[in-house]
């Protein structure tokens, strides 16, 4: 077997792997009790419920897929795409979505043992059976991404070598059919991410204002209807769309990398390997996280009912750690091997990537944690009231932005010019999409440690719904303390990593219009200053994810202001003994709402740059990108930290005895305009400034040609 084809069944073999330990992983959790009657039927429900409503939005979101597939196909059939690009697109979609449906069954079949464990045998089992089950997930995650980018390159590389005989041909359709697969992942992530969180969002606000704020009740009361759909949305949103915007950011930055590595390797004899690299690293990403994830099961065990909050998550993020450092490890001779050691520089740039997803994580605890100055400040100003409490935590939100940008401008500068870009500038851009590769290529552990949250919320809740003792719902919350803690430090990566994707994605685009502009004759100079053209482009560009974040969030709000009337309503009926409450009702409010939501914003994002593209032409495109990146990033990390702060702020407060005051009160409103930033709004953007990106480069030849026959 020649190195090129053992190369090429790498990839394979790390799903093949992953596969099996997730299959393993579940039949561990499902061989564990479920708990009693009650504890299965509110589980049972929760899981109907999220079926019901990704069933649902998966018929809004087929309905896209038509539309789009017929614009896809007008566009081969004047020649600006390939037939396969059909099929790649349906099935990037398909896997996206098929991921999320898996990742919430997941989920919704683990909570409840999760609660008995807490119950039974403590924080040690009950924390190990839900990070057990993230792990599956992560595990899943890993396979479908190593899956479908190497069944995708294997199967054009053999279908269109049967065409021709030239390398260069055969590569170029094949990097850029891969887009195409780039953006149904996307677009199928942008609903489930975006529609998830408008439903979980709307019905959080509505169960915790009323429920807690207005009536007195405890977290997760059994009294209060809207805490199932308040469940539900945990999964939809925060499980299934957590996976599904995993998936389209670790397949963009391998595609992006592959489309760099055939413009930069074109005259080589190892541009073949220079495209499969990134395959190769994301697959040293998965046995690392393997890795890991058996080391801090083992460690984890090790605890039981003494365990405290800042020790289960300075557990997780060791993981993170030692996944890191073995992929680093792994690295080194992957590259060695692949690329020679003549080429040993772009193994300093996955380091540089590697290394600023780790500070992002870091600096996400730093300002989410309890333990640290913002929470705690954050709790405090509680005395004062909800207003107070509200500014500090935009306050410390905003400041939060800092330290991750100079990172990623740190990893990008350094990633560009140990690569090599002052002298060759596709090989410095090569080496900036590698960093990115290598920083996603830990997403199954990240995966493990954002999932565990929901699946430790919905565990609690179930504790409370249950009726179990206080002990017991004790127990569940420091697990849920933990996971918003993880899942913050999830999202700040996967924020970090979508920024220099995107950027990535962009010297793509630049990369194409480049070579597309000077076959037409046309010239392409992108002054910001000067043009007026390329300064509307940027400015179109910067107010974007202002937008996205006005429509999402006043989605948001409108649904979660119905929730609040419906609340009341029951809730009165309950306490007074009129009913037993109806949660169907608030489910099916907050699905109508996210079906409503994700419409225009979807619509938006496709229509976008192929309007400015034919008006500003293709260096409007490029200040589009540029805008969308740099304020669709800052504003993502400062609702993700913002909102992450404001939650662990209630948190602390609770866990401080401090329920039922008129701080703990405070921090609750605090926590409601919170929600909306950390799970809807923020985790939205790092979509945004990818698909933006991806839509450009599909529709590059479709704008030039008709700029060009326009303005030309």
């Amino acid at each position: 077997m020649s190195n090129l084809v053992f190369l090429r069944i790498v990839p394979f073999i790390g799903a093949l792997v992953a596969l099996i330990l997730a299959i393993i992983f579940i039949k561990i959790v499902n061989k564990k009790d479920r708990g009693n009657k009650r504890m299965q039927e509110i589980s049972d429900a929760i899981y109907v419920g999220s079926r019901a409503y990704l069933n649902q939005q998966a018929k809004i979101m087929i309905i896209f897929f038509v539309v789009i597939e017929i614009l896809l196909f007008i566009m081969v059939q004047f020649g600006f795409l390939q037939y396969a690009s059909l099929l790649a697109f349906a099935t990037g979609g398909g896997f996206s979505l098929l991921i999320g449906y898996v990742a919430m069954w997941i989920s919704t079949r683990t909570n409840s043992r999760v609660t008995q464990a807490a119950k039974e045998k403590g924080l040690g089992e009950a924390m190990n059976i839900a990070f057990t089950a993230a792990a599956a997930s992560g595990l899943i995650l890993g396979v479908v991404a190593l899956f479908d980018t190497g069944f995708w390159f294997n199967a054009l590389f053999w279908w269109y070598g049967k065409y021709t005989t030239d390398l260069i041909t055969n590569l170029d359709y094949v990097v850029n059919i891969l887009v195409t697969f780039t953006i149904g992942a996307s677009f199928a992530a942008f609903f489930m991410r975006t529609g998830g969180g408008i439903f979980t969002k709307a019905a959080d606000m509505g169960a915790d204002y009323v429920g807690k704020v207005e009536s007195g009740l405890r977290e997760d009361d059994y009294r209060n209807p809207a805490t199932i759909a308040d469940n539900v949305g945990d999964n939809v949103g925060d499980v299934g769309g957590m996976n599904a915007d995993s998936l389209e950011s670790w397949v963009g930055a391998i595609i992006a990398t592959e489309f760099l590595g055939f413009l930069a390797f074109k005259s080589s004899p190892l541009i073949v390997n220079s495209i499969l690299l990134p395959m190769l690293i994301s697959t040293a990403g998965v046995f690392a996280s393997i890795v890991a994830m058996f080391i801090i099961r083992g460690v984890v065990l090790r605890y039981k009912h003494n365990a405290t909050v800042s020790v289960l998550t300075t557990t997780t993020m060791s993981g993170l750690l030692i996944t890191t450092v073995l992929v680093v490890l792994f690295s080194y001779f992957i590259i060695r091997f692949v690329m020679g050691s003549g080429y040993m520089y772009i193994f300093y740039s996955s380091i540089g990537g590697l290394l600023a997803g780790f500070l992002i994580g870091v600096f996400t605890l730093i300002y989410t944690d309890a333990k640290y100055r913002p929470t705690r400040s954050i709790s405090e100003s509680a005395k004062s009231g909800p207003a107070t409490l509200v500014v500090s935590g935009l306050s410390f939100g905003m400041e939060s932005t800092v330290l991750p940008a100079l990172t990623v401008v740190a990893s990008m500068l350094f990633s560009f010019y140990i690569s090599g870009g002052s002298s060759n500038l596709q090989m410095g851009l090569y080496g900036v999409s590698i960093a990115a590769v290598a920083m996603l290529s830990v997403s199954p552990y990240v995966i493990a440690i954002d999932v565990y949250g929901p699946i430790a919320d919905n565990a609690g809740g179930i504790a409370e719904m249950a009726e179990l003792g206080p002990e017991v719902r004790k127990t569940t919350d420091k697990l849920d303390a933990v996971g918003n803690t993880t899942a913050a430090i999830g999202k700040g990566i996967l924020i970090g990593s979508a920024a220099i994707t995107a950027i990535a994605l962009g010297q793509a685009y630049f990369s194409k219009i480049g070579l597309l502009t000077e076959n037409m004759g046309i010239s392409v100079i992108i002054d910001f200053m000067r043009d007026p053209k390329i300064l509307s482009g940027l400015f179109i560009g910067v107010i974007l994810p202002f937008l996205f974040t006005s429509l999402l969030i006043g989605s948001v709000g409108r649904a979660a202001d119905k929730v609040v009337i419906e609340a009341r309503k029951q809730i009165k009926d309950v306490l007074s003994g009129k009913s037993k409450g109806d949660p169907r009702a608030f489910i099916t409010i907050v699905t109508k709402a996210a079906q409503r939501g994700i419409i225009i914003p979807g619509i938006l994002v496709f229509a976008v740059p192929v309007v400015v593209g034919i008006l500003l032409g293709p260096g409007g495109v490029a200040a589009l990108i540029t805008g969308t990146l740099l304020s669709g990033f800052a504003m993502a990390i400062f609702m993700s930290n913002a909102g992450g702060a404001l939650d662990n702020a209630k948190k602390k407060i609770e866990e401080e005895g401090g329920s039922g005051t008129p701080e703990h009160a405070a921090s609750v409103v605090g926590d409601t305009v919170g929600d909306p930033l950390k799970d809807t709004a923020g985790p939205s953007m790092n979509i945004l400034i990818k698909l933006i990106s991806v839509v450009s480069i599909e529709t590059a030849v479709l704008v030039v040609t008709m700029y060009g026959n326009l303005f030309h």
